[in-house]
Parts: structure tokens; sequence; C-alpha cells
């Protein structure tokens, strides 16, 4: 199993829409609105790091809110 955070900077004014649509994504752990560089962290599972890259690519930037996402692996 993998878990990550995601670093989302949303497009602009579009943050609580993405979040929205975030939270209705059942590999979703956690999701907090942020200040600064980013606009929103995630917290997600995937049963290994290709799911991972899967999921960001496939799911989250296709939602059309995203401008760009980092994510940051922290356990297998």
């Amino acid at each position: 199993m993998v878990e990550a955070y995601l670093l989302i900077l949303a497009r602009k004014g579009r943050s609580i829409d993405l979040a929205n649509k975030l939270m209705r994504m059942h590999w979703i752990k956690k999701l907090d609105l942020t200040q600064g560089e980013y606009d929103l962290i995630a917290e997600i599972t995937a049963k290994n790091e290709n799911k991972l890259v899967n999921i960001v690519h496939e799911n989250i930037e296709k939602l059309g809110d995203v401008e760009l996402i980092s994510p940051l692996i922290v356990r297998y």
C-alpha cells in the first residue's frame, strides 16, 4: 500500500469547487484547504506507485480545476 500527500494548486477561484469534487473520490482519506503556494493538501492511498500515478493522471487532473499537483509519497 502506498500513502501520499498531494499538494494541489487549483485554477484561480476554483479551490472550493475542486475540494467538493475531490471529497467524492473514495481514495481521498483527508483533504485540507490551505493558504500559501498550494490551495489543497489531499492524503490518498493506492495499492502501489503505479496505481497512485493512475489516480493522479486519469482522475484528479481530469477534473478540470487543477493547475498543478505535487505528490509526496510517505509510506509503502
